[in-house]
Order: structure tokens, then C-alpha cells, then sequence
């Protein structure tokens, strides 16, 4: 099977050119590529992944439809396109419908750009509506370079969201919470969260970074990178340098995005031979 990058981003042509170095003084993080979709391909080639999901976000409720058409506009073989809907947009109802009818089934949020927790009562509708729908539900989870602590997002907000949703598919990134680790393991390990492995290495230790993926289970685990804010080829040697028996390192490289893929982007073409 090739390996699957479940966590990347770039952006149209020219947000590219003003965002990234806005997002890179805000966080002091040096992107590794230009934050285009040709920036990323490159780096897919270079690092030997075979496909990409894609997650980009709708930080002004005004912008969810054209965040979504583009989207639906860039997907390939190559690059497997999340959907976007905001928390606090009044009409995320008719949003949900676009998205729901241009194909997506994934869906990212971000707490902290999108101002909101995943367990604020307000947003319990939606994410009912988006469990009903059969919605995989994307969150940053935990700190962010870019915001001040606490997070928006932390470990328990989401555990919280489980407790009143049974049902609902989550991906939390970031091993579950970005910083917040112990968190993590406290409340969200081995509850059926997918998450991924992007900004840990480097953040938690090596022994941090094994107890977790023991604790969540090989099987809910996915290799990401983050890109273009981590070296795509850097992530993969860091998840192959943990020393994991062959299985489970193919599950985080693979497999289990391959099942997700098969489940929530049912029209990416998500093959099993390298592209």
C-alpha cells in the first residue's frame, strides 16, 4: 500500500501568497512549501506519498460556500478534499446541504480560529445533525503555535461532545491535543478517535508518543504531517523511526486512512496502488 497523509493544506493560488506569510508571523513556524496545491504535490513526490487528504478550514462564515466549491473544484486522485462548515455561520443548515450534496462527508473544524468549543451547547445541533448525517468530524485538538493557552479545543471539550453525541465519528489531530497529552490520555485514548501524528514529534517525547498510540489503539492512529507547516518526508522517517512492529506502522501509514477514506470520501478513488 502507499502512504497516505492524513493531515495537509494548501490553498487557491493567490490566498496562498498572502496567507502563508501572515500564518508563518503568527506562529513563527517556517512553512516547508508555498501553500499551494503544486507545492504540495511536489512535496507528495518527494516524500514518495502516493495521496494527501486535504483539510482546510472556514475561519469567516461568509466564505463556507466558496471554501466548499473550490474544494469539490481541486479533488483528484491525489488529494482527497475535506468539506467546511462554521459553528457560528446562522445558515450552516443550507451549509450542510452544499456540502452534503457536492460529495463531502468529512468536515474540519478549528476552535480557535472559528472562536468556539466543541462542547458549547450552542453547537450541539450541528454536530448532531452531522452524526445523523453520517459526517466525520475533523478537530484541531489542543493548543495552537498561533493563539495564546487555554485552548479552544482542548482534550476534555471534545470527550464532552462524545458524552452527549454517542455515535459521532471524530478525528481529533495532533495526537489528540496539541500540548496536552496527558489530557489526552485522561479523557480521550481508546474512546474510537482517529487521530494524528502531526506536531508531536519534536513536542512530546518518544516514549509520550508510543504511550498514546498504545492507549488509542494502532488502529485509530494516522500518520499526518501537517504539511506545509511540517517536511512531509521528515513526519514519515519520525513515524517509521518509532520502532513500531511492521503491522501497526503500516496501519498509521496506510490502512487506517485508507479505511477512512473508503467510509467518509467514498468518490476519492482512494486505491490501494501507488499514484
Amino acid at each position: 500500500m502507499s502512504v497516505i497523509d492524513a493531515h495537509t493544506h494548501f490553498f487557491p493560488d493567490a490566498v496562498a501568497r498572502k496567507a502563508i506569510p501572515r500564518m508563518e508571523e503568527n506562529s513563527g513556524q517556517r512553512a516547508f512549501h508555498d501553500g499551494t496545491l503544486a507545492g504540495l504535490v511536489a512535496s507528495m513526490d518527494q516524500a514518495g506519498i502516493g495521496k494527501s487528504i486535504v483539510l482546510p478550514v472556514a475561519t469567516n462564515p461568509d466564505k463556507v460556500g466558496s471554501v466548499n466549491l473550490f474544494s469539490a473544484s481541486v479533488a483528484s486522485p491525489r488529494v482527497a478534499m475535506s468539506g467546511a462548515l462554521h459553528p457560528k455561520a446562522g445558515q450552516w443548515r443550507a451549509h450542510l446541504d452544499q456540502m452534503l450534496g457536492l460529495g463531502f462527508r468529512a468536515v474540519k473544524f478549528h476552535p480557535d480560529y472559528q472562536e468556539f468549543r466543541p462542547d458549547d451547547p450552542a453547537c450541539l445541533d450541528l454536530f448532531a445533525a452531522l452524526r445523523d448525517a453520517g459526517v466525520l468530524v475533523i478537530f484541531h485538538a489542543g493548543e495552537d503555535l498561533s493563539y495564546q493557552p487555554p485552548a479552544a479545543g482542548p482534550p476534555a471539550s471534545i470527550a464532552a461532545l462524545l458524552d452527549r453525541l454517542p455515535g459521532l465519528a471524530v478525528y481529533a489531530t495532533h495526537l489528540g491535543g496539541f500540548r496536552m497529552w496527558d489530557e489526552v490520555l485522561a479523557c480521550l485514548a481508546g474512546r474510537g478517535v482517529y487521530m494524528d501524528t502531526s506536531f508531536s514529534f519534536g513536542y512530546a517525547s518518544r516514549e509520550m508518543i508510543l504511550r498514546l498510540i498504545r492507549a488509542n489503539g494502532a488502529d485509530y492512529v494516522l500518520y499526518g504531517s501537517d504539511s506545509p507547516w511540517l517536511d512531509q518526508r521528515a513526519e514519515l522517517e519520525n513515524v517509521r523511526g518509532l520502532g513500531l512492529p511492521p503491522a501497526a506502522e503500516e496501519k498509521i501509514l496506510c490502512a487506517n486512512a485508507l479505511r477512512l477514506l473508503e467510509q467518509f470520501w467514498p468518490d476519492s478513488r482512494g486505491e490501494r496502488t501507488n499514484v
